[in-house]
């Protein structure tokens, strides 16, 4: 068992984004349920500004589904387990979730740019070319594992 103290603490921090983003669901919705209905939770703050709040809400289950498998990647490590066929799978689905995040971005630039909301359109594009990276990293180190398990296997079958 590979029981380094970052691992542990990676686990830890992990169950606190758990927590996290379940309390940034509730308070998210609330606040767009406020919004809708036509009560000023913010004050001074436009209706048509709700965008950054809904593009934080929609991004919400691919996060918390991403974050889900880093706690299992972080399970295969502990386990030792790191050159299985299951770690290519889980980064696969977290670079899934980045795309599906990047998604929810792009759909907010475009409406920020139709509502004419100048202030978030550089926000919301660096989010989503800060998403775009992750999955193609992502992506990478991927490919690079199935080479390495691959490697591996070859190496296991050699006498």
């Amino acid at each position: 068992m590979y029981n380094d103290k970052t691992t542990v603490v990676l686990k830890v921090i992990i169950k606190i984004c758990y927590f996290a983003l379940a309390v940034a669901a509730i308070i998210l919705y609330m606040l767009q349920f406020l919004g809708m209905h036509g009560t000023k939770a913010i004050y001074g703050v436009e209706e048509k500004y709700f965008v950054v709040l809904y593009t934080f809400l929609f991004s919400l289950p691919p996060g918390y589904v991403a974050l889900a498998f880093i706690d299992k990647l972080l399970t295969v490590v502990r386990k030792n387990e790191v050159f299985e066929i299951k770690t290519t799978k889980y980064l696969d689905k977290i670079s899934c979730c980045c795309l599906a995040a990047s998604v929810v971005s792009l759909a907010s630039v475009v409406a920020s740019v139709v509502l004419r909301i100048d202030t978030y359109v550089v926000l919301l594009s660096m989010l989503l070319l800060a998403e775009l990276f992750m999955a193609l990293l992502l992506k990478v180190v991927k490919k690079i594992f199935a080479k390495a398990i691959e490697l591996k296997e070859e190496n296991d079958l050699t006498i």
